[in-house]
């Protein structure tokens, strides 16, 4: 294929031939109700008065240690600490960050283009949590997607959302990531009796909440200074010869030999649970191999570089 013959492919799919460079012109965050301290946890998410006696003595006598040792005082839950009914879905906590973030970049929901939201849950099989977040934000039409991932859904919607508007396809993306964990933690969630030591643990280290960005497509000569732009991204998984560091059931593969919701429950295969023996282990060399990599593939001079933010799950 010629140039000439490239550049009137990607005319016609609505690509430009010059790659565009991608700015963050807004971003939000949003933490639902009011914050929950340590001490009220429990009561938040409902004690667990039927788990077995080890779990019991496990939360009597590590579990305010995990606290005090964390540093974290506070933390908000998408719950009614009176009726520990949901206040909010997948979509309508990211709905609040992303009014923030076309706020702040002085944007109307009218104009995004390209709606991505990641998430670790969903609000529907289907439809899709992205139809249901750009029903919210009254858009009439634009291209939207749901990257179902963990925490590393971040980097993956971002990534997604940059090089579609490198490419020229979109002009601008409303990107969202939202958490809601107590949905797993709650008391009437589980079935306390099959709980281990370590889904009993996760009720004292994750928390809900929601953060946005909206990025735009500019031209720019090269060199050209610009604030806030996204200069790269990278993503990478290193599972393919590793067992799942953090699973939750309740899928196909929980259904698909017994067709019962009533017999996962039983068994207990719903529950979130985390191997902290890997996250100990792997975590720290994981996080600073993929660093190196990540540096290398975009490319920044290390010593411009002024904040190093890093999420390892700990104890």
């Amino acid at each position: 294929m010629t140039v000439a013959q490239s550049r009137r492919l990607r005319k016609g799919r609505g690509l430009d031939s010059q790659l565009k460079r991608v700015v963050i012109r807004g971003t939000g965050s949003f933490l639902p109700n009011a914050p929950v301290p340590n001490e009220r946890i429990d009561d938040v998410l409902g004690p667990l008065t039927d788990a077995p006696d080890r779990v019991k003595k496990f939360m009597e006598n590590i579990a305010s240690r995990m606290l005090a040792s964390s540093g974290i005082r506070y933390r908000h839950f998408s719950i009614d600490p009176k009726t520990r009914k949901l206040t909010h879905t997948v979509a309508s906590l990211a709905e609040e960050s992303c009014r923030k973030a076309l706020e702040a970049a002085g944007k109307r929901a009218t104009d995004v283009e390209l709606l991505v939201i990641s998430s670790a849950n969903y609000d529907e099989t289907t439809p899709p949590t992205s139809a249901l977040l750009q029903e919210r934000l009254g858009i009439d039409t634009c291209a939207e997607m749901e990257i179902h991932s963990n925490c590393s859904g971040v980097g993956k919607s971002v990534q997604v959302a940059c090089d579609a508007l490198r490419l020229g396809r979109y002009k601008n993306a409303l990107v969202a990531y939202s958490q809601i964990s107590s949905v797993y933690l709650r008391s009437s969630y589980l079935n306390q009796a099959q709980m281990n030591k370590k889904q009993a643990a996760l009720r004292y280290i994750l928390a809900d909440g929601s953060g946005a960005l909206y990025l735009e497509a500019v031209d720019a000569k090269p060199g050209e200074a610009l604030a806030h732009e996204v200069i790269g991204t990278y993503v990478e998984s290193v599972g393919g010869r590793r067992q799942a560091g953090m699973t939750a059931g309740g899928g196909v593969g929980d259904l698909s030999t017994d067709p019962s919701i009533e017999d996962m429950f039983r068994k207990g295969t719903h529950h979130l649970d985390q191997d902290f023996t890997a996250v100990n282990r792997d975590a720290g060399r994981l996080c600073f191999e993929g660093s190196v990599k990540s540096v290398e593939s975009i490319e920044p001079r290390p010593k411009k570089v002024d904040h190093l933010i890093i999420s390892i799950p700990t104890r």
